[in-house]
């Protein structure tokens, strides 16, 4: 009974110390509030294998790659596991500091008036530091800004990775495309060969006509071969999207020719200050600014309460002591920390200021190449591409009657070749700049027919 009673006495002091404090301080748990602990996973089960990359073979349309990649992205499964840290650190700050306990034996061991363990006395004793200034919330508060900046940066990833995706899917229609041209190109140098020869046994023609013509037949061939393997490494680079370690796919629909509406340079302006970078930076100001309340929260010195049971030689000697330390903010106030993070808060606020304006010119230089690359895709289409064909035609039939030499059906077939990859190069282009500024922006601007 008695021990009972000293042990009663022990946790007094520390009950009545944290009721104390609770009146000092507004960190702590209010009624009903439910314990942290309680938030802590118990998940047993092994970790969730990634699942395999998904079959995308075939024919593929953009929203194909698009759907495969945000399923299977590496980038992105590895950032999840960044959020998922992030919001375990939300609950660890939320934590108060665990007790200590400490048994101190004294005069155990001594000579003369100690020795024999005559004033031999064992203390037992248990501490609790208690947290004032609302520094658990505070600290709470900085890791949910963390954990918002995290999820913003997130969501800014996903974006650039989708963005990403989408050049690539834009490349390897591009690729097929000059694919395309290429054999159109073998086809021309073999008609050729095939009309000079017929010119050279009517003796029309000239033997250097025919190396002439068999000369650029084989040189067709070759930027033909280097075609197709360009269009295998767009494949490869396309399917490392969503993991994937071989091409996999056949082909890309895809249309780069076809050019729509663009909205305003004031719209795209003003959707800049909804910037996934932008968001970056405004979730990285809030962080600073919940770093710079914690830090200034380490003005007020904490408060330690303990109680201890002291046992003399004879457990009938026994006492119970108490006590309440905390440090004297004399040298060190945290006016260096509170320094330092005041300086992280000017600091991020230039980086958003620097951001809108580094926004703003890309958005700006961007829209002025859009522009001008739909201009050229669309005069290419509408009249510089059919009067090349014509011209073709026509060269090809005054060749055989011999109206036209074989220079002339060579430079209108070289410029018909000409003509076309330029249409290509503008067209890729023009879809290549939209998807960056949509990347930029984050918002979709509906100017690539996705099939």
């Amino acid at each position: 009974m008695k021990t009972r009673l000293l042990l009663l006495g022990l946790l007094l002091p520390i009950h009545l110390g944290l009721g104390a404090a609770h009146a000092i301080t507004s960190s702590d748990a209010q009624p009903g509030e439910p314990d942290p602990a309680a938030d802590v996973p118990h998940d047993d089960s092994p970790h969730e294998e990634p699942a395999p990359p998904p079959d995308v073979t075939g024919e593929v349309t953009l929203r194909d790659v698009l759907a495969a990649t945000l399923k299977s992205s590496p980038r992105l499964r590895a950032y999840s596991w960044e959020v998922r840290s992030s919001d375990a650190k939300v609950l660890q700050a939320g934590l108060r500091p665990n007790p200590e306990l400490s048994i101190n034996p004294e005069n155990f061991v001594g000579s003369g008036a100690f020795g024999n363990q005559v004033q031999y006395q064992n203390t037992l004793q248990l501490s609790q530091l208690v947290e004032l200034g609302d520094k658990r919330e505070f600290r709470r508060e900085a890791a949910s800004a963390t954990l918002d900046r995290t999820r913003v940066e997130y969501e800014s990833t996903r974006v650039e990775v989708l963005g990403a995706a989408t050049i690539d899917f834009i490349d390897v229609v591009a690729a097929q495309e000059d694919v395309r041209i290429a054999k159109l190109a073998v086809a021309q140098a073999e008609e050729l060969v095939k009309a000079v020869d017929t010119r050279t046994k009517a003796s029309i023609g000239s033997p250097l006509e025919g190396k002439r013509a068999r000369i650029i037949s084989a040189r067709s061939k070759n930027v033909l071969t280097e075609a197709v393997r360009s269009l295998q490494a767009a494949k490869q680079k396309l399917a490392a999207n969503w993991g994937s370690r071989g091409p996999g796919v056949r082909s890309a629909a895809g249309d780069l020719f076809t050019t729509h509406p663009l909205p305003s340079l004031d719209q795209l302006l003003a959707q800049a200050e909804s910037a996934p970078e932008r968001r970056v930076a405004t979730a990285e100001e809030k962080v600073r600014a919940a770093e710079a309340a914690l830090a200034r929260s380490r003005r007020v010195s904490d408060l330690t309460v303990s109680g201890a049971w002291r046992m003399g030689r004879n457990w009938d000697d026994q006492a119970v002591v108490a006590g309440v330390s905390f440090p004297l903010k004399i040298f060190d106030r945290a006016q260096g920390d509170i320094a330092a993070s005041d300086a992280q808060v000017e600091k991020s606020k230039a980086e958003t200021a620097s951001v809108d304006v580094r926004l703003q010119a890309a958005v700006f230089a961007l829209y002025q190449e859009i522009v001008q690359a739909k201009d050229v895709t669309e005069g290419m289409a509408k009249e510089i591409v059919p009067r090349a064909e014509e011209a073709m035609e026509i060269a090809k039939g005054g060749f055989a009657q011999g109206i036209y030499t074989q220079l002339d059906l060579l430079d209108t077939q070289r410029t018909l070749v000409e003509v076309r990859r330029e249409h290509l190069l503008a067209g890729a282009k023009y879809h290549r700049l939209v998807a960056e500024v949509e990347r930029l922006l984050g918002t979709p601007l509906n100017s690539y027919r996705r099939k």
